[in-house]
Order: C-alpha cells, then structure tokens, then sequence
C-alpha cells in the first residue's frame, strides 16, 4: 500500500470524469458530497439483466466507464465537492496476467482485489492503493507489483508524490 498526493487536481479531475483515462477500471463503490450526499454502489444488480447479459459479465462491479458520467452530473457546477471517495479496481479478467507477470504461484481464486482508493477533501486529493488476498500469506509481491504498476501508470498522466 501506499500513499501518493496529486498536485494537479484540475488535471486529475478531468482524466477521472471527462477522459477515458480511467476506463479500464472497475468502480467499487464511492461517496460524493455537494449540496447532498450520494452513496454510489458499482455492484451489479443481477436481477436487471437477462440470462444472456448474464452470461457475457465477467465481473461483479460496473466498469468506471458506465459510472463517470453520473459523478460527473453530480459534481459540475461552480463548487467544488466538500468531500468525495472514489473505490475503483482491477477487473479479476488480469488476475492470470498479475500472477504470471509477479511469478508467484497463486490462483486467480487466490486474489481479492486490487484497488485504487481516491479521496478528495480540502483541496486535496490523495490516491491509496490495496489488495487483499482471500488466503493468508507473508509475501508482498502482489503489493509491490500493484504499488509499482499503479504509480507507474499515475505518472503518466499526474503530477504526483509520494507520501
């Protein structure tokens, strides 16, 4: 796990809601405070879907790109959220490239999640990566495979820190 400041958060306001930077993320669950709360669920509701739309999910949460215009239509207007928390995560079809990319000997079964946290508050937005792991283990390749490739990925497009 760690901890990075973005220094630019117009710029990562806009990859997060109006760019498709993000897209390729799962969306958890998140929290927006404007005038209102808002309490966002990216579980999929099963019972909406027909057994064909069934069929073809491959995961139990809603890819960021279904979700980013409603947070987007929840958040513009002249003021700025007073607090927003955003979970997105790794869609568990790169779970076999995760594995074989940090050579441990795990199953797809194994792993959890992979999470990027996203928290705004006071003219601050602090991103925290996570995994968990649904058997108990000593190792961290996991965790340093997912600290080092998101920071990697953040760097790209943010300027970010440490923290």
């Amino acid at each position: 796990m760690i901890s990075i400041k973005v220094n630019d958060i117009n710029n990562f306001m806009q990859h997060l809601l109006a760019k498709d930077t993000f897209d390729g993320f799962l969306f958890y669950e998140g929290q927006i405070h404007t005038s209102s709360s808002f309490e966002l669920d990216g579980k999929i509701n099963r019972e909406f879907f027909d057994s064909e739309e069934l069929a073809a999910l491959t995961d139990s949460f809603v890819p960021w790109s279904k979700i980013r215009n409603i947070c987007f239509e929840i958040i513009k207007g002249k003021k700025v959220p007073t607090k927003m928390k955003l979970v997105l995560g790794l869609s568990k079809v790169h779970y076999p490239d995760v594995i074989k990319k940090c050579g441990v000997s795990y199953t797809p079964a194994d792993l959890g999640g992979f999470y990027l946290h996203i928290n705004y508050e006071h003219d601050t937005i602090q991103l925290i990566t996570g995994t968990t792991l649904n058997l108990f283990t000593l190792d961290k390749s996991l965790d340093q495979y997912w600290d080092h490739t998101m920071e990697t990925f953040l760097n790209q497009y943010f300027d970010i820190e440490k923290i």
